[in-house]
This record gives structure tokens, C-alpha cells and sequence, in this order.
């Protein structure tokens, strides 16, 4: 993660740019059916803090934690955002939250960052809260040629992974990149708390 890190750093200016203006309308829509209304989102891996931004506009408590400090500080200076630098992977939550928002972000943990984010995930979420995730598939799994590592994710060790946490599927998508990049997919889930235990 820390050369990940220190490219956030480094190019969070440009990235805050090219990322801030993108529109993940009908992701938010799909999320937000299952939120209470003024329920509290925390935006795990919130980059540019445009997601955190736009629950906030809808009447919603959001908040970020992000590892690159250049980043929280755009979020908050350019949105208002309360953001905490943290590893995702090892955050815990004081009080759980209505909704955790994972997008474009898990893609840079390791598989040992993962296990322990996705452990830490039914305890980081109100008994009836709904959980985000948007990741990419069709990539190699590795360092690309910003320094960013990223992992590619497949549908089978998704489920695998949200059963294990205790959640169910309440929808999957896939979609193409916001940014018209190609070559790849970004997967979607939207998973809750099993009450079947």
C-alpha cells in the first residue's frame, strides 16, 4: 500500500481533477434505496470525496477514511468532508454505520488487507446496514504504470467473500468506466446483513 499511498499523494491534485466530476448517479440510487433517510455512510477509500459529497447534498451523515493525507485534505477543503486517515483494512468504527460505500478502493488492499477489512465489516455496520462495493475485473493483478497496485477481482470470490462476512447479495452489476477507460469491468455489489445469522 505504500507506494499506492504515495501516489495519491503525489498526483492528488490531478486525480481530485479527473475524478471529481464523475457520475455514479445510479450507483448512489441503487445504494441509497436501503439507507435510511439521514442515516449515516461511511465512504471507505473516499479519494476525491465526490461520493461522501453527493450523501451529504441528500440529506445523509457521510464521512471518508483514506490513506493518502493529500486527499482528505481536497475532500475537506473542497467539500466540507469530516475524513480520517487510516489503512481501511484495519479501521474499526466507534458507532456502525447505516451504509459502507467501498467504491474503486478494495481494488488496492492485499489479500491479507482484505480478509481483515472483510472480518471487520458486519461489526463496522448497523444489524440492518448495507454495504457498497465497486471493483474491477479483467485486469492483472500487480503494479500498473502509475505505481498503483491493484487487484483484479472475480464474481466467484466476491460472493465467497461477502458470505464469509456474514452478508447477503441483495444486487450485483456490471458496468463500463466512468473515466471511457477500456479493457476491463468494474463489478458491483450491494450486500446487507444476513439475518439468518
Amino acid at each position: 500500500m505504500n507506494k499506492t499511498t504515495d501516489y495519491y499523494n503525489s498526483a492528488a491534485e490531478s486525480y481530485f481533477q479527473s475524478t471529481e466530476g464523475a457520475d455514479f448517479t445510479e450507483a448512489y440510487e441503487r445504494f441509497l434505496k436501503y439507507v435510511p433517510k439521514g442515516g449515516r455512510i461511511m465512504d471507505a477509500g473516499c479519494g476525491s470525496g465526490r461520493d461522501a459529497a453527493a450523501f451529504n447534498r441528500k440529506g445523509y451523515l457521510a464521512e471518508g477514511i483514506d490513506t493518502s493525507a493529500e486527499l482528505a485534505r481536497l475532500a475537506k477543503e473542497n467539500f466540507g468532508i469530516k475524513v480520517t486517515v487510516c489503512n481501511m483494512a484495519n479501521w474499526r468504527a466507534n458507532h456502525p454505520y447505516d451504509g459502507i460505500w467501498c467504491c474503486a478502493s478494495l481494488l488496492h488492499l492485499s489479500d491479507d488487507e482484505i480478509q481483515a477489512f472483510f472480518r471487520n465489516l458486519q461489526g463496522n455496520l448497523t444489524s440492518s446496514g448495507t454495504f457498497f462495493l465497486s471493483v474491477k475485473t479483467g485486469i492483472e493483478t500487480g503494479y500498473d504504470n502509475k505505481g498503483r497496485y491493484m487487484r483484479n477481482f472475480t464474481e466467484c470470490e466476491l460472493r465467497k467473500l461477502i458470505k464469509t462476512a456474514g452478508l447477503i447479495i441483495r444486487e450485483y452489476w456490471l458496468t463500463e468506466d466512468k473515466l471511457n477507460r477500456s479493457g476491463f469491468r468494474w463489478i458491483n455489489v450491494i450486500a446487507a446483513c444476513d439475518p439468518a445469522g
